[in-house]
């Protein structure tokens, strides 16, 4: 087992095991201080913010979503903590932009850093980063990183979601597009960055359970720190 440098993310993970009520109670908490993070001169406590800005629709949002709970801070770790703090106030494009960035940005980072340990894709070796999500996502599906369902989800979400708002295509639910995308940009960033469960399990400390794999080569091991 390793110690890690690591973006943490614990505001859900004693929530899981409550009942309903008391889940929502807890969530609210810390919705309270979703809306003061960022802007804050200083540290708050939950109880300094009026009750009634915790809206049970923020609530909701707030316990629909799942960050990862550890992740390696990418230097795009700015734009990944807007998606929460965007999605739960309610701000649905500012939520979708903060998505569609960092879902390029991980595709980008994957495929160049992870490109040297597989068998080389002559368009794309040595290439630097890309607007076109296609050709990272065949990548990294090819090398087994991204199952054909969420592949597929991740290139309509380019169609469907990050080219109709970029090029002026019909907005109707912009809600229900910022959901989608959410859920997708973490749970990309769970694949790469976020400790997934098929190459970490969490006990009295984190351990990996294949130091052979690229992305614990890549991403993980320069980020371990020696006591």
């Amino acid at each position: 087992m390793a110690n890690y440098r690591v973006n943490i993310n614990m505001t859900r993970g004693g929530l899981k095991g409550l009942p309903k009520e008391q889940r929502r109670a807890e969530a609210k908490r810390e919705v309270k201080l979703v809306l003061v993070r960022g802007q804050a001169t200083r540290g708050f406590a939950d109880t300094e913010i009026p009750d009634f800005l915790g809206t049970d629709d923020a609530v909701t949002r707030f316990l629909d979503i799942e960050p990862p709970i550890a992740a390696i801070t990418p230097e795009f770790q700015d734009i990944v903590d807007e998606i929460e703090d965007t999605y739960v106030v309610g701000h649905f494009f500012a939520a979708i932009s903060s998505s569609c960035v960092s879902i390029e940005r991980v595709l980008n980072l994957a495929r160049i850093e992870l490109h040297q340990y597989h068998k080389k894709i002559k368009q794309l070796w040595n290439k630097g980063p890309s607007n076109a999500w296609d050709e990272n996502i065949d990548a990294l599906q090819a090398w087994g990183y991204l199952d054909a369902t969420f592949a597929k989800e991740l290139k309509a979400i380019y169609v469907d979601v990050r080219n109709r708002y970029l090029h002026s295509g019909p907005i109707t639910n912009m809600a229900a597009d910022a959901q989608r995308v959410v859920k997708a940009a973490y749970k990309l960033l769970t694949i790469f960055l976020g400790f997934p469960p098929d190459l970490f399990r969490f006990t009295s400390g984190i351990e990996c359970l294949n130091c052979n794999d690229p992305r614990f080569i890549a991403f993980y091991k320069p980020n371990i720190v020696n006591d």
